[in-house]
Formats: structure tokens, sequence, C-alpha cells
């Protein structure tokens, strides 16, 4: 995916947030109780407030089943996510970011073909917790890894 459509992706978010669009039907509503993530305090940025960053979690597919969700927690001084995808299969992989649930509000999406990598990223229009969904027309098999930042640039893009 080029930076374009990736920063079409990041304005989509922004604009569905400022006018309450999402690109699917309201599921019923899961709220988990979580723990904030563990910061990994980096130097700070010209205004002196130290960078935070986290690696909530990465995943590797090795065949054995079609979907996979993984949860994480934005807040509000951490608001850019990153996904990082690889599709080792030989079907499609359709990745989405969902929030409270597996099932809940569709705010992006994307379809990684067969040997093919990308990123999603974008700044998420609030806290909450949100979900990573992986789905295969076949079984999933690659991996992914997420990273969360408090500015754009810790993202690594």
């Amino acid at each position: 995916m080029n930076k374009a459509i990736k920063r079409i992706f990041a304005t989509s978010i922004t604009a569905a947030s400022i006018f309450g669009v999402a690109s699917s039907a309201f599921a019923k509503e899961v709220y988990l109780s979580t723990p904030s993530p563990v910061l990994i305090k980096q130097p700070g940025n010209e205004t002196g407030v130290p960078y935070a960053s986290d690696k909530p979690w990465s995943i590797n597919f090795d065949g054995s089943r079609t979907s996979d969700s993984k949860m994480l927690v934005i807040s509000d001084d951490i608001p850019w996510l990153k996904v990082k995808m690889k599709n080792s299969g030989t079907t499609k992989m359709i990745v989405t970011i969902t929030q409270h649930s597996p099932q809940g509000k569709v705010w992006g999406s994307i379809t990684i073909a067969p040997g093919e990598s990308d990123n999603l990223w974008g700044k998420m229009p609030f806290a909450s917790t949100f979900y990573v969904n992986f789905t295969s027309t076949g079984t999933l098999k690659g991996a992914s890894s997420t990273r969360i930042a408090s500015t754009y640039e810790e993202l690594g893009l």
C-alpha cells in the first residue's frame, strides 16, 4: 500500500471520528477492564515531554486456524497505531481494526495478498479498547506486530 493510500486511511479515521461514521453496523459492545500498557520511555521531544511507545504484541500464524483477534488499548497519551502484517499463506488475509470487541465498530480494513507484507497505521480518534482481527479464506500463515506511540515519528514509518 503506498503512502497516499495510508494517508487516506489516517484521514478517514479522523473524519469518521469527527462525523461519527462507522463502516459497519454496531455489534453487541463488550467493555473489558484492562491495565494501561507498560511504557517504554524514550528521549524527550522538542517540548521536553518524554516520548512513550509500546509494542503490545506480536503473533505468528502457523496455519492452524482461519481467524484470530488481538486486543490493544489506545489511550489519550498514546493515540498512534501501526500494525505490521505479513501474509505467508497461499490465500488472502483480511485485517480489520474494531472497537470494544472483535465484532465491534470497524475503524479500518486492509486485504493482504499471498506473499505480501504491509502496514496499517493512523491516529486513533479516541482512547478505547480496539481489536486487530485477522481472517483468511484458507488458513492464516504469516506474522503481525503492533506499535502504539505518542507521536507519528515514533511509529518508525
